[in-house]
Protein backbone atom coordinates (compact mmCIF):
# COMPACT_ATOMS: atom_id res chain seq x y z
CA UNK A 1 0.00 0.00 0.00
CA UNK A 2 1.58 3.34 -1.23
CA UNK A 3 0.86 6.03 1.20
CA UNK A 4 -1.12 9.02 -0.15
CA UNK A 5 1.16 11.49 1.37
CA UNK A 6 0.98 15.01 0.92
CA UNK A 7 4.02 17.87 0.86
CA UNK A 8 5.01 20.79 1.92
CA UNK A 9 7.60 23.12 0.63
CA UNK A 10 9.96 25.64 2.68
CA UNK A 11 12.56 27.84 1.21
CA UNK A 12 15.46 28.60 2.96
CA UNK A 13 18.87 30.18 2.49
CA UNK A 14 22.59 26.36 -0.88
CA UNK A 15 27.76 19.39 -4.55
CA UNK A 16 27.40 16.27 -2.98
CA UNK A 17 30.78 13.96 -3.37
CA UNK A 18 30.41 10.03 -2.66
CA UNK A 19 32.67 7.64 -1.46
CA UNK A 20 32.23 4.15 -0.26
CA UNK A 21 28.57 3.35 1.37
CA UNK A 22 28.59 3.10 4.87
CA UNK A 23 25.88 3.05 7.60
CA UNK A 24 26.18 3.18 11.99
CA UNK A 25 22.59 1.87 13.97
CA UNK A 26 22.48 3.90 17.32
CA UNK A 27 20.35 1.71 19.37
CA UNK A 28 20.04 2.96 22.80
CA UNK A 29 17.81 1.00 25.15
CA UNK A 30 19.46 1.24 28.67
CA UNK A 31 18.79 4.16 30.61
CA UNK A 32 19.23 5.53 34.51
CA UNK A 33 21.48 3.15 35.17
CA UNK A 34 25.13 3.85 36.09
CA UNK A 35 26.89 5.86 33.81
CA UNK A 36 23.71 6.44 31.71
CA UNK A 37 21.98 9.27 30.96
CA UNK A 38 17.98 9.55 31.56
CA UNK A 39 15.43 7.57 33.93
CA UNK A 40 14.75 3.56 34.92
CA UNK A 41 11.27 3.83 33.51
CA UNK A 42 12.54 5.38 29.94
CA UNK A 43 14.61 1.66 29.61
CA UNK A 44 13.03 -0.33 26.50
CA UNK A 45 15.45 -3.09 24.87
CA UNK A 46 13.07 -2.78 21.85
CA UNK A 47 15.53 0.23 20.71
CA UNK A 48 18.53 -2.35 19.97
CA UNK A 49 16.92 -4.74 18.60
CA UNK A 50 15.34 -2.46 16.10
CA UNK A 51 18.89 -1.39 15.30
CA UNK A 52 20.04 -4.43 14.51
CA UNK A 53 17.23 -5.50 12.52
CA UNK A 54 17.92 -1.84 10.50
CA UNK A 55 22.09 -3.04 10.27
CA UNK A 56 21.43 -6.64 9.53
CA UNK A 57 19.63 -5.47 6.02
CA UNK A 58 23.28 -3.30 5.85
CA UNK A 59 24.86 -6.62 6.49
CA UNK A 60 23.48 -8.83 4.19
CA UNK A 61 24.24 -6.23 1.48
CA UNK A 62 27.89 -6.00 2.42
CA UNK A 63 28.20 -9.98 1.99
CA UNK A 64 26.89 -9.76 -1.68
CA UNK A 65 29.19 -6.68 -2.57
CA UNK A 66 26.66 -4.20 -2.71
CA UNK A 67 27.91 -2.20 0.87
CA UNK A 68 30.96 -0.98 2.33
CA UNK A 69 31.10 -0.85 5.91
CA UNK A 70 28.10 -1.06 8.87
CA UNK A 71 28.64 -0.51 12.27
CA UNK A 72 25.97 -1.15 15.20
CA UNK A 73 26.46 1.84 18.43
CA UNK A 74 24.42 0.01 21.35
CA UNK A 75 23.66 2.22 24.51
CA UNK A 76 26.77 3.39 26.24
CA UNK A 77 28.51 3.53 22.46
CA UNK A 78 25.76 5.91 21.50
CA UNK A 79 27.73 9.15 22.64
CA UNK A 80 26.31 12.70 22.48
CA UNK A 81 29.77 13.93 21.20
CA UNK A 82 29.03 11.35 17.60
CA UNK A 83 26.28 13.76 17.06
CA UNK A 84 28.37 17.35 17.33
CA UNK A 85 29.76 19.30 15.08
CA UNK A 86 32.77 21.25 16.27
CA UNK A 87 32.02 24.13 14.78
CA UNK A 88 28.89 24.20 17.37
CA UNK A 89 30.58 22.27 20.74
CA UNK A 90 34.45 21.85 21.33
CA UNK A 91 34.13 18.46 22.40
CA UNK A 92 32.30 17.44 18.91
CA UNK A 93 33.27 13.86 17.32
CA UNK A 94 30.37 13.60 14.71
CA UNK A 95 33.59 12.26 12.00
CA UNK A 96 35.54 10.35 14.84
CA UNK A 97 35.56 7.07 12.32
CA UNK A 98 32.89 4.25 12.33
CA UNK A 99 31.81 6.33 15.29
CA UNK A 100 30.30 9.31 14.51
CA UNK A 101 27.55 10.39 12.62
CA UNK A 102 28.71 12.11 10.02
CA UNK A 103 31.72 9.68 9.37
CA UNK A 104 28.79 7.97 7.53
CA UNK A 105 26.33 7.67 4.42
CA UNK A 106 23.33 6.67 6.56
CA UNK A 107 22.31 5.81 10.22
CA UNK A 108 19.48 4.78 12.19
CA UNK A 109 18.56 5.90 15.67
CA UNK A 110 16.38 4.61 17.82
CA UNK A 111 16.17 6.09 21.27
CA UNK A 112 13.93 9.27 23.70
CA UNK A 113 13.01 12.06 21.63
CA UNK A 114 11.21 15.82 22.60
CA UNK A 115 11.06 18.82 20.61
CA UNK A 116 10.46 22.88 21.10
CA UNK A 117 8.93 25.20 18.54
CA UNK A 118 10.55 27.99 20.15
CA UNK A 119 13.06 27.99 19.56
CA UNK A 120 12.70 25.08 17.09
CA UNK A 121 14.86 22.10 17.65
CA UNK A 122 14.35 18.49 18.18
CA UNK A 123 16.10 16.86 21.09
CA UNK A 124 17.99 13.52 21.31
CA UNK A 125 18.09 11.36 24.54
CA UNK A 126 21.58 9.26 23.90
CA UNK A 127 23.12 6.24 26.07
CA UNK A 128 26.22 7.91 27.70
CA UNK A 129 26.41 10.10 30.93
CA UNK A 130 30.08 10.70 30.35
CA UNK A 131 29.50 13.08 27.65
CA UNK A 132 26.24 14.90 26.43
CA UNK A 133 22.98 13.33 27.32
CA UNK A 134 20.96 15.27 25.28
CA UNK A 135 21.54 16.47 22.09
CA UNK A 136 19.82 19.01 19.88
CA UNK A 137 18.82 19.74 16.20
CA UNK A 138 19.93 23.46 16.27
CA UNK A 139 22.75 23.45 19.07
CA UNK A 140 25.10 20.53 17.76
CA UNK A 141 24.15 19.33 14.86
CA UNK A 142 25.87 20.16 11.54
CA UNK A 143 26.04 17.43 9.02
CA UNK A 144 27.68 17.12 5.19
CA UNK A 145 29.97 19.42 5.68
CA UNK A 146 33.80 20.15 5.48
CA UNK A 147 34.20 17.12 4.70
CA UNK A 148 31.25 15.10 6.09
CA UNK A 149 29.59 12.69 4.48
CA UNK A 150 26.28 11.97 6.13
CA UNK A 151 23.42 11.73 3.26
CA UNK A 152 20.19 10.02 5.06
CA UNK A 153 19.32 10.12 8.67
CA UNK A 154 16.40 7.31 10.28
CA UNK A 155 15.21 8.60 13.61
CA UNK A 156 12.86 6.17 15.37
CA UNK A 157 12.30 8.85 18.00
CA UNK A 158 9.19 10.96 19.24
CA UNK A 159 8.95 14.50 17.91
CA UNK A 160 11.83 13.95 15.87
CA UNK A 161 10.30 15.58 12.65
CA UNK A 162 7.80 17.52 14.33
CA UNK A 163 6.08 20.05 11.48
CA UNK A 164 6.10 22.91 13.74
CA UNK A 165 9.16 22.65 14.54
CA UNK A 166 10.19 22.32 10.63
CA UNK A 167 7.89 25.15 10.19
CA UNK A 168 10.20 27.28 11.86
CA UNK A 169 14.05 26.27 10.98
CA UNK A 170 14.62 23.68 13.29
CA UNK A 171 15.65 21.59 11.00
CA UNK A 172 17.34 24.04 8.59
CA UNK A 173 20.55 24.37 11.22
CA UNK A 174 21.68 20.74 10.86
CA UNK A 175 23.50 21.42 7.22
CA UNK A 176 25.41 24.42 5.49
CA UNK A 177 23.68 26.07 2.36
CA UNK A 178 26.23 25.07 0.00
CA UNK A 179 28.62 22.26 0.65
CA UNK A 180 26.21 19.75 2.61
CA UNK A 181 25.30 16.02 1.43
CA UNK A 182 22.77 15.96 4.09
CA UNK A 183 19.44 15.54 2.12
CA UNK A 184 17.20 13.64 4.46
CA UNK A 185 15.78 13.41 7.74
CA UNK A 186 13.19 11.30 8.33
CA UNK A 187 11.29 10.83 12.04
CA UNK A 188 7.91 11.36 13.53
CA UNK A 189 5.73 14.07 13.93
CA UNK A 190 4.61 13.68 17.71
CA UNK A 191 4.90 10.68 19.59
CA UNK A 192 5.64 7.08 18.03
CA UNK A 193 4.65 4.07 19.54
CA UNK A 194 7.20 1.27 20.30
CA UNK A 195 7.41 -2.84 20.50
CA UNK A 196 8.36 -6.18 18.92
CA UNK A 197 6.69 -4.97 15.56
CA UNK A 198 9.16 -2.35 15.24
CA UNK A 199 11.82 -4.37 14.62
CA UNK A 200 9.97 -6.33 11.80
CA UNK A 201 8.69 -2.90 9.95
CA UNK A 202 11.80 -1.20 10.16
CA UNK A 203 13.50 -4.44 8.96
CA UNK A 204 11.41 -4.51 6.17
CA UNK A 205 11.86 -0.60 4.97
CA UNK A 206 15.48 -0.72 5.08
CA UNK A 207 15.03 -3.75 2.65
CA UNK A 208 12.76 -2.03 0.43
CA UNK A 209 14.77 1.22 0.45
CA UNK A 210 17.67 -0.02 -1.12
CA UNK A 211 17.64 1.74 -4.31
CA UNK A 212 14.44 3.51 -4.29
CA UNK A 213 11.52 5.13 -1.76
CA UNK A 214 13.91 6.15 0.98
CA UNK A 215 11.32 8.72 2.17
CA UNK A 216 8.27 7.25 0.50
CA UNK A 217 8.40 3.68 2.46
CA UNK A 218 9.12 5.45 5.42
CA UNK A 219 5.64 6.78 5.74
CA UNK A 220 3.99 3.29 4.45
CA UNK A 221 5.92 1.42 7.13
CA UNK A 222 6.15 3.59 9.97
CA UNK A 223 2.55 5.25 9.54
CA UNK A 224 -0.15 3.42 12.48
CA UNK A 225 -3.66 4.53 12.72
CA UNK A 226 -5.16 4.38 16.35
CA UNK A 227 -8.58 4.66 18.47
CA UNK A 228 -7.03 7.78 20.26
CA UNK A 229 -3.52 8.92 18.19
CA UNK A 230 -1.60 7.88 15.52
CA UNK A 231 2.30 7.51 14.50
CA UNK A 232 2.67 9.82 12.36
CA UNK A 233 6.09 9.74 10.28
CA UNK A 234 7.56 12.09 8.29
CA UNK A 235 10.10 12.62 6.03
CA UNK A 236 11.94 15.89 5.60
CA UNK A 237 14.13 16.54 2.70
CA UNK A 238 16.81 19.30 1.34
CA UNK A 239 17.21 20.85 -1.84
CA UNK A 240 17.19 22.97 -4.89
CA UNK A 241 13.92 22.38 -6.38
CA UNK A 242 10.65 20.31 -5.56
CA UNK A 243 10.97 18.62 -8.32
CA UNK A 244 14.47 17.63 -6.98
CA UNK A 245 13.30 17.03 -3.77
CA UNK A 246 10.22 14.75 -5.01
CA UNK A 247 12.65 12.78 -6.58
CA UNK A 248 14.49 11.66 -3.67
CA UNK A 249 11.80 11.38 -1.86
CA UNK A 250 10.14 8.78 -4.11
CA UNK A 251 13.30 7.21 -6.42
CA UNK A 252 16.38 8.09 -3.31
CA UNK A 253 17.32 4.73 -2.01
CA UNK A 254 20.09 4.20 0.50
CA UNK A 255 22.85 2.97 -2.49
CA UNK A 256 20.98 5.19 -4.89
CA UNK A 257 21.49 8.76 -3.20
CA UNK A 258 20.07 11.56 -5.80
CA UNK A 259 21.78 14.78 -5.72
CA UNK A 260 18.99 17.37 -4.87
CA UNK A 261 21.23 19.99 -5.69
CA UNK A 262 22.10 23.70 -3.51
CA UNK A 263 20.13 23.23 -0.41
CA UNK A 264 18.27 26.17 -0.67
CA UNK A 265 14.65 24.50 0.27
CA UNK A 266 13.05 22.06 2.42
CA UNK A 267 10.11 19.49 1.72
CA UNK A 268 8.32 18.24 4.30
CA UNK A 269 6.60 14.60 3.50
CA UNK A 270 3.29 13.60 5.70
CA UNK A 271 0.24 11.66 6.02
CA UNK A 272 -2.47 14.03 5.68
CA UNK A 273 -4.69 13.98 8.92
CA UNK A 274 -2.54 12.01 10.88
CA UNK A 275 -3.52 13.01 14.37
CA UNK A 276 -0.48 11.79 17.37
CA UNK A 277 0.08 12.05 20.56
CA UNK A 278 2.20 15.51 21.76
CA UNK A 279 1.42 17.59 18.16
CA UNK A 280 -1.32 18.36 16.58
CA UNK A 281 -3.07 17.07 14.02
CA UNK A 282 -1.61 17.11 10.61
CA UNK A 283 -3.26 19.46 7.76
Amino acid sequence: MKSQWKAAALVLVSGIAYADDESIAYGIAKFGGAGQCGNPDQTHNEHTKSAAAFDLVFTTQRIFGNWDENHQRPNSDAQGRFFEDTSKQASGADRLANFGADDVDVIYVHTHGGHSVSPAYSSLLMGNASYDCSVRTDQDMLFGNAGGDLDIAVIKACQSADYDTWLNGGYRQQFTSSSSTFTMWNGFHGDSSCGSFVSDYVADYAAASMNNGVGENWLDEAYAWGFFDDDCPASIVMGSSKAARDNMYEWGGFRDRKNTGAKTGSSYYYVSGCNPDNGRKLP
